[in-house]
């Protein structure tokens, strides 16, 4: 059997990297690298089945759906993003999770997910889903370095947090390394292996920490997973954070932005506290899954046909021409949508305009009653100046006639 690994080519993210690298430890060989915005679009040699893990932040696209053919993927570890035109994203909602793409799920389900909106997104379309965690809870630990226990890692933190954090942490005699996960490989292309060094040596570097400080969750779940103690900076209350991290939050050591602006930071940098364990069932029983969908694809040997492993009734033919109507129809709501985010802009910039214009007159209006009233003062101070001068040029004459007699 041959093994493709689902990358995300021009990341800028290294917590896509650190999501492939979990995938890549389970492996018996990576035979192909798979582009998950170009799912339907990979081709194998002769067309060969090629086993994938499917775990991954999906996607901006959604009309790049369903993947080739050649694709046997076990479904783990998906999020499901919700962006639309306005992130750049596509219009698509759910029209995707019909029809032939909604068969690609129901013959390759139960369908795992990493966070309880994906969950009940797919439930919503009746697709068969369930909680499986994300794939960074199954990284293995990492080598211990002479430096182990030495200093702290803040990952990612806002300039304010991150000065309240350095403040808490100037007595501790620990040493602050700073690192973040935004890295562009649009602009800075590598090759795999590199990218994966690259997250070894952060790994690596989260390892051997005294503890971590972070807001990602790609940091927080790794640290659960190789057992390094971390603090969680999270407001839960917040929707882009309870989305993603509801399922995690009660595996966490976590504390709120406003506590750490405050300076209440209920956690002993000595003795840092250990991570809960509750994640460990999950972990495990992810780890086991993806190890049986391994052994499954092993047991078929190394002449596998895609005949003896496809679990779908369309041709590729089939699923290229659905996907067809689905970009066509893609294509009409975003010319929809586009034209909407154009009137928008423009509704909006002629507001501004009005609004520019009233400010502008308001402005002119006050220049021109300012430079009234200065007129105004300088008439009103000649004048007094002049009565003053005759006050004192009479006075003067008063004196001298005095004089005179």
């Amino acid at each position: 059997m041959k093994y493709g690994l689902l990358i995300h080519e021009p990341t800028t993210n290294l917590g896509d990297d650190i999501q492939s690298y979990a995938i890549k430890q389970f492996l018996p060989h990576v035979d192909y690298y798979i582009n998950r915005e170009e799912i339907d679009a990979f081709k194998s040699e002769n067309n060969e089945p090629v086993a994938t893990v499917m775990a991954a932040w999906w996607m901006w696209k959604k009309f790049d759906w369903p993947p080739a053919e050649c694709i046997i993927p076990k479904l783990v570890s998906m999020h499901i993003n919700h962006y639309g035109p306005r992130e750049n994203a596509s219009p698509v909602s759910t029209e995707w999770l019909k029809g032939i793409g909604k068969e690609f799920f129901d013959a390759y389900g139960p369908v795992g997910v990493r966070d309880s909106v994906t969950l009940d997104y797919l439930k919503n379309e009746g697709i068969d889903a369930y909680f499986s965690g994300c794939i960074t809870l199954t990284l293995p630990k990492q080598k211990e370095t002479a430096d182990k226990g030495t200093y702290v890692v803040i990952a990612d933190l806002r300039d304010d947090l991150k000065a309240k954090v350095k403040e808490w942490l100037k007595d501790s005699g620990l040493e602050i390394r700073e690192v973040s996960h935004r890295y562009s490989y649009r602009k800075n292309p590598d090759t795999m292996d590199n990218r994966f060094e690259k997250i070894e040596d952060l790994l690596t570097l989260y390892q051997n920490a005294k503890f971590v400080v972070t807001r990602r969750l790609h940091v927080t779940l790794p640290c659960l997973a190789m057992e390094v103690p971390v603090m969680s900076i999270v407001d839960l209350e917040q929707k882009g954070n309870y989305t993603r991290w509801a399922p995690y939050s009660d595996w966490v050591n976590y504390i709120s932005e406003a506590d750490i602006l405050a300076g209440n930071i209920n956690y002993d940098y000595n003795n840092p506290p250990a991570n809960r364990k509750d994640y460990l069932p999950t972990r495990n029983a992810l780890i086991e899954n993806i190890q049986s969908f391994i052994n499954e694809m092993e047991s078929y040997g190394e002449n596998v046909t895609l005949a003896d492993v496809k679990k779908t009734t369309y041709t590729e033919a089939e699923a290229r021409a659905w996907q067809y109507e689905l970009l066509r129809e893609t294509c009409d709501k975003w010319l929809y949508a586009g034209r909407k985010l154009l009137e928008d802009y423009k509704n909006t910039k002629k507001k501004l305009k009005t609004v520019e214009e009233v400010e502008m007159k308001k402005l002119k209006d006050d220049l021109n009653k300012a430079r009234k009233d200065a007129e105004k003062y300088k008439r009103l101070s000649e004048r007094s100046l002049i009565r003053i001068f005759l006050s004192r040029v009479k006075r003067k004459l008063k004196s001298l006639k005095g004089k005179a007699k």
